[in-house]
């Protein structure tokens, strides 16, 4: 299991063994507090916003193995 802090504003966290299972647990908080980024409206892209997403999880997943 990982736990993974919001990475846009860090105040919420969330629990989950894999990468999917993080974004449907953090999908509520971003269509609440973020829906600038969920809307498209962010200044960055949804593909960089993944990108960046996918790397704080895998980091935090390789720190759990280690």
């Amino acid at each position: 299991m990982v736990t993974m802090a919001c990475i846009d504003c860090g105040a919420v966290h969330f629990e989950a063994a894999t990468l999917r299972e993080m974004l449907t647990a953090m999908m509520p908080h971003y269509f609440e507090d973020h829906k600038d980024i969920m809307a498209g409206e962010s200044s960055v892209s949804r593909e960089t916003w993944m990108a960046r997403f996918t790397a704080a999880f895998t980091e935090l997943q390789d720190a759990e193995k280690a």
